[in-house]
């Protein structure tokens, strides 16, 4: 009969071995556990000891390019690592590390970028650690497009704006050469009276001499008269090129005295039209810009207020009027009004448009207003706004003024 202690070893043994085999099922069961709950990350996972693979999730298997995971595992993990991220991933391994980025290689030898983090964790008496691996490549392959494309659009960009700086300079050539017909039509225009007066000496010097009348008196009397009207004659086209010659320089000028000398230069032609012009303005009224360009805008829109007057019927008095004066916020105003009826209002949002004219092929080419709209707003940064008033239209210009 067994004695007490033989049945104590054996009680004790038992004991032990119904708890080892508890101990091995949960920790199987545990082991499961972990295993699906690394399967369900949707990072890739890799367990090493040691610097060799003990092992991964199916989703570190994709990535990795392998069918099974015995064709990993036990493989040392530098071997999955490119040559030129090595270094980097050998700084890593012993220790946390916050996410950084690296090239892996695939089975089928290919590289491919990925974001790693890794975490020590300590049980049993090994040293295991965990790497979280996020696969870049689509992203990297959509981030090269995207650049790509951004490069592609830069280049589109940079065209595009050659295109419409080469069609500016068209239209600013095209808008020259009818401004340059303006000015020889006001020349012209200027011209009339001084010819006639020469006209008118010539004669009377021709019938004088066939009167035998002819003396040092009549002759200097001829001179200075036809002097008188030809310098006059040499001031216009002075004055006319100096207006709108092309001069591209800043400078600080006064906005009463351009729009003086526009209403000026064009109040002789819409006089012999039996238009009415008025000009007010308040005094140092300064800005710094391009004079000639701001009195060639002012020149467009009273040539079409003029045109709009001419081609409206009745015998009512027609007016244009250009007021100045500098506002509460120190912004200068420019308005020029007429009474010829206004523009019809499906019309009057497409006026600053180029080549938009309501004249005809013959009275208009459509680039005057086009083209102040360019030079008040682009050259000179200021604002141009057009509304119908209760007898006409109302064009205002709005500049930065300086004390």
């Amino acid at each position: 009969m067994p004695s007490l202690d033989h049945l104590v070893i054996f009680f004790s043994i038992g004991f032990i071995l119904v708890f080892g085999i508890m101990w091995i099922y949960l920790l199987l069961k545990q082991r499961q556990k972990f295993k699906r709950l690394i399967d369900f990350a949707i990072e890739g996972l890799v367990i090493s000891h040691k610097g060799r693979v003990v092992d991964i999730n199916e989703q570190a298997l994709k990535i990795f390019g392998g069918e099974y995971k015995e064709e990993i595992l036990g493989k040392v993990m530098l071997d999955f690592v490119s040559p030129e991220s090595r270094e980097l991933v050998k700084s890593h391994t012993y220790h946390d590390t916050d996410t950084y980025e690296c090239q892996l290689v695939r089975k089928d030898g290919s590289y491919l970028p990925v974001l790693v983090k890794g975490s020590i964790v300590k049980g049993f008496g090994k040293t295991m650690r965990i790497s979280a691996i996020v696969d870049l490549s689509e992203l990297k392959e959509a981030q090269y497009a995207l650049q790509a494309l951004n490069e592609n659009l830069e280049i589109q960009v940079k065209a595009q704006i050659e295109k419409n700086r080469q069609q500016e300079m068209i239209l600013f050539q095209q808008s020259r050469h009818a401004q340059m017909g303006e000015m020889i039509s006001m020349i012209a225009h200027q011209w009339r009276q001084p010819l006639n007066v020469l006209s008118l000496l010539a004669q009377n010097i021709v019938f004088k001499y066939k009167l035998h009348k002819l003396d040092d008196t009549v002759m200097d009397e001829f001179k200075s008269d036809s002097m008188r009207q030809i310098l006059q004659m040499s001031k216009t086209i002075d004055d006319f090129r100096d207006f709108f010659k092309p001069d591209k320089s800043i400078k600080v000028f006064d906005i009463k005295q351009q729009l003086s000398n526009a209403v000026e230069m064009l109040k002789p032609i819409v006089a012999g039209h039996g238009i009415e012009i008025s000009f007010h303005s308040e005094d140092n009224l300064n800005v710094e810009s391009f004079p000639n360009e701001f009195g060639q805008s002012i020149i467009n829109i009273l040539n079409n207020a003029k045109d709009v007057l001419l081609e409206s019927c009745g015998e009512y008095t027609k007016w244009i009027r250009v007021e100045a004066k500098r506002d509460e916020r120190g912004k200068i105003r420019v308005s020029i009004e007429d009474n010829g009826g206004g523009i019809d209002a499906l019309v009057l949002p497409y006026i600053f448009e180029p080549y938009f004219s309501t004249k005809g092929v013959k009275n208009g080419t459509g680039l005057g207003l086009y083209m102040t709209k360019i030079i008040v707003e682009e050259h000179m940064q200021g604002q141009i706004h057009v509304h119908n008033t209760a007898e006409g239209v109302r064009f205002e210009i709005v500049l930065q003024g300086i004390e």
